[in-house]
């Protein structure tokens, strides 16, 4: 191959993201999971100790995050742990879930 088909390649490998930008977007995927995890907690806290309410949706919400972060994680690595884990987050949330929606 000579540096034009090297090149050309590269740039269609790249087409739509080039490593930094890809590094960059997980990077703030991860900073969006941190907010979204602070939040999550201190809503969870402000709930139970202003209003002493359920907090069934938000930890639904938290373990379905957890669920889907590793069934991606899974989808890429192939692992049979993480697999493992995606299914008992998922199981987790639904179960939040359902008691969420049942108001038990």
């Amino acid at each position: 191959m000579d540096r034009e088909e090297i090149l050309s390649h590269s740039r269609k490998d790249n087409l739509l993201l080039d490593e930094r930008d890809r590094r960059i977007a997980d990077q703030a995927s991860v900073w969006g999971a941190i907010g979204m995890g602070t939040v999550l907690v201190a809503v969870f806290f402000i709930r139970t100790a202003n209003t002493g309410g359920d907090p069934y949706d938000l930890l639904a919400i938290g373990f379905g995050y957890l669920a889907a972060a590793n069934a991606y994680r899974w989808s890429v690595t192939r692992a049979g742990k993480t697999l493992l884990v995606a299914i008992l987050y998922a199981v987790v949330s639904l179960g939040w879930l359902w008691l969420y929606a049942t108001g038990n």
